[in-house]
């Protein structure tokens, strides 16, 4: 199933978030299942085309589709000093900041920045993340396989890193509510 639809699956994931998903690829790259480079490649495209999309609905729906991302509105002072002080640069990084990825891009939106600039930055970006993070998931599976030797090791961190995303999607859905939901 991995074969068939495992480059198809980090590519949706990959349209919000994914780190994650990208080490536990590149993983799987080395054991065989899934080839690193389209994983790679998959990654690049859903991550590049999720932030365009989250730039896009920002810049041209403005705060009105701020209001449908609850937890992107709760961030967004922080997102717009940043954005504010550090400019385009600021896709360049964007990924790598917990909780402000998605702020982030959609502040580049509110902001009006231009379409080409944030093109070239996010692409940049993307190609940098990708990469990163799939050869490190693959290089993190062959280090513990040359300290263990043992194949089964790898399967046991895949399913650790698997359930560790699960409970952090959970609680960080939990924690997107309002605070008038969370009472109840």
């Amino acid at each position: 199933m991995l074969h068939q639809y495992g480059y198809l699956l980090i590519f949706v994931i990959t349209l919000f978030e994914g780190e994650t998903v990208l080490i536990i690829a590149g993983i799987l790259a080395h054991r065989g299942i899934l080839n690193l480079e389209f994983s790679i490649l998959s990654a690049f495209l859903g991550s590049t085309i999720g932030d365009q999309l989250f730039f896009h609905f920002a810049k041209h729906e403005g705060y009105e589709f701020v209001k449908k991302l609850k937890y992107v509105a709760s961030v967004l002072p922080k997102a717009e000093r940043l954005v504010t002080k550090r400019g385009p640069y600021v896709v360049l990084f964007a990924r790598y900041i917990y909780g402000l990825r998605t702020a982030l891009i959609v502040m580049c939106g509110l902001a009006k920045m231009p379409f080409v600039r944030f093109t070239s930055y996010n692409v940049a970006s993307a190609l940098i993340w990708a990469v990163s993070y799939g050869f490190l998931g693959y290089f993190f599976s062959e280090a513990i396989g040359s300290f263990a030797g043992l194949k089964r090791v790898e399967v046991i961190i895949t399913v650790a890193i698997a359930v560790a995303a699960l409970v952090y999607w959970i609680v960080r859905t939990a924690n997107s509510k309002p605070a008038s939901e969370q009472s109840k």
